[in-house]
């Protein structure tokens, strides 16, 4: 009996199984006790038949449920690491949120900052053009010129900072669009583990769109492997970032303490000349007086001798008056005359030396006119450098935000240190 069916048993193993043809009503109210019986003979010959077939459909049903078990475990091991991999991009973004609030405020601050320079630069310039040949107008603009490179670098560091930040909120929308998908997958995939034939499924519109198993887990990769480039990207570029805000304090206040130390020599320099000008002042103000007092002695000496010159003069014309022989050059006539001429020439002489002391007193007065201009063009500039270090020292950043230096440089000392370039 079953060598006789095992043909017909093959037969049916190959076979397809097809739903009849759909007919009329009519047709089908006529021949329904025809194909009740066909049907059932049709039956009992395939359960017979196939009987060694359904006896394998718990093995193949459990195969289906250990795959969907593992798939279930897989999906979720994907979604923790896409779950780790979002917490991972949020920090990266608040990490950047933050190296831009730095960034930003330091950007500030130099703006600020070179406002006050620029100022500096500008009383600089206000001097007369052999003034601002000096080493502070020099170190003024050297600093005004890092400001501008510094402020340049940082607007560009901000540039690229804010595309990094656009492509982690990016990557994270993707990521959390991922996460979303395998969390309702999971759901589903949760429910078909748990569905049991006596429960009913809602109504659901088949997808025939399925992805292959390598594309599904290429893409999983994929999506992992560019959140993890950029974050490492992110995070590479904070650590530059950071060393390189730390270059630029540190070089600008380098340059700052370079300014600062050459004020204060200029300063100090200024005062050791206004000191030397009014000292100057004082000796030429005591020559003045000498000469002063020496062209009244002279002028005086000069009153007594015309004086005395106009006395023997009289004397001499009063003899001169004698009457016949009396008038002659006796003794006393000759004494006057000797003493007029005498007179005379001392006077002359006296003259001289009162013209010489006149002299010598107005090219003294005209020294000291040159030396009062000379002191208040220097404490003109002096007032200049004193206002201009009081503008350059008058900015003050938050604590913590530049480098604090202990050491203050000595007034005649000068930095000895030398200004890096800008990576």
């Amino acid at each position: 009996m079953w060598q006789h069916r095992a043909p017909k048993e093959d037969q049916l193993r190959g076979a397809r199984l097809t739903l009849p043809i759909l007919t009329n009503s009519r047709s089908l109210v006529s021949s329904s006790s025809q194909l009740q019986r066909s049907s059932i003979l049709k039956l009992e010959d395939e359960i017979i038949c196939l009987g060694e077939d359904i006896s394998r459909i718990p093995s193949i049903v459990h195969g289906g449920m250990t795959h969907l078990s593992s798939r279930h475990m897989e999906v979720g091991r994907w979604q923790a690491l896409i779950s780790e991999c979002i917490n991972q991009v949020k920090r990266e973004i608040r990490a950047l949120e933050q190296e831009k609030d730095a960034t930003e405020g330091y950007l500030q601050e130099r703006q600020l900052y070179a406002q006050l320079i620029n100022n500096c630069v500008v009383l600089s310039n206000s001097l007369s053009s052999a003034d601002r040949l000096n080493p502070v107008l020099t170190e003024l603009k050297k600093e005004q010129q890092l400001i501008s490179e510094i402020s340049e670098l940082l607007q560009n560091q901000i540039v690229v900072l804010l595309n990094k930040q656009s492509s982690l909120k990016n990557i994270r929308t993707q990521l959390l669009s991922d996460f979303l998908d395998k969390s309702e997958a999971i759901k589903v995939t949760t429910r078909c583990i748990g569905h049991q034939l006596s429960s009913s499924l809602p109504a659901i519109q088949y997808k025939p769109d399925h992805a292959s198993y390598d594309q599904w887990l290429s893409r999983c990769r994929e999506l992992k492997q560019a959140a993890d480039d950029l974050l490492k990207d992110s995070s590479t570029f904070r650590g530059n970032l950071r060393f390189t805000l730390a270059n630029l304090k540190n070089t600008q206040e380098c340059q700052r303490r370079s300014t600062g130390a050459s004020m204060r020599k200029k300063i100090h320099k200024l005062h050791k000349t206004q000191e030397l000008l009014i000292w100057e002042r004082h000796q030429i103000g005591n020559e003045i007086s000498d000469l002063t007092e020496d062209v009244w002695k002279v002028a005086g000496q000069i009153r007594n001798c015309d004086s005395r010159m106009h006395q023997v003069t009289s004397r001499l014309d009063i003899l001169n008056q004698r009457p016949g022989n009396e008038r002659c050059l006796d003794h006393p006539h000759i004494s006057f005359t000797l003493e007029k001429r005498d007179l005379e020439k001392m006077s002359a002489e006296l003259r001289s030396v009162l013209k010489n002391s006149q002299q010598d007193l107005a090219l003294t007065q005209h020294r000291l006119k040159l030396l009062e201009s000379k002191i208040a063009k220097n404490a003109q500039h002096l007032e200049t450098q004193q206002r201009c270090q009081n503008l350059h020292q008058s900015f003050l950043p938050p604590r913590g935000s530049t480098v604090i230096l202990g050491n203050r440089p000595q007034l005649h000392t000068a930095p000895g240190c030398s200004r890096p370039q800008i990576q």
